[in-house]
């Protein structure tokens, strides 16, 4: 890995990236710890809008990514068996969606249109992703509730 920072390793509920683009919303993780001792980290992770605070997720991963609007978000979803998946969070629609599609760590870095690229396994037989969200197949669809 090219010691970018944040990583999967090494992120913060400082860090640039958990403030929308647009400033209206952010993210924060508590009860950060590794997934496995020297592994990447999880937590509880958080939307911010203004006072309210709404849970997204048990067992999140980073660092998470915006689109360019700040209205959606994509972060790494810890699964049961130590592998991870994409979480969508549409602002607008009030939505969490889980995508099928299983990766070993994700290290997320641009998120335009309906398209997330970054790395998958960015310390070990590292590969290149770009992952099409109006192909994949989802999971799951749930609806938030932000009034």
């Amino acid at each position: 890995m090219n010691n970018m920072y944040p990583d999967p390793w090494n992120f913060s509920n400082t860090d640039k990236n958990m403030v929308a683009p647009n400033g209206k919303y952010s993210v924060t993780f508590s009860e950060l710890s590794e997934i496995a001792m020297g592994g990447p980290l999880k937590g509880i992770c958080y939307l911010i809008l203004g006072s309210r605070k709404i849970k997204i997720c048990d067992h999140a991963g980073g660092p998470i990514i915006w689109n360019e609007a700040g209205d959606c978000l994509a972060l790494p979803v810890w699964t049961r068996n130590r592998k991870q998946q994409i979480g969508i969070l549409d602002i607008n629609s009030q939505t969490q969606t889980l995508f099928r599609n299983e990766f070993n760590v994700l290290h997320l870095k641009k998120f335009q249109n309906n398209m997330v690229s970054g790395i998958d396994s960015p310390l070990h037989k590292s590969n290149t992703l770009n992952f099409d969200l109006s192909i994949a197949e989802i999971s799951y669809v749930k609806e938030l509730f932000f009034d």
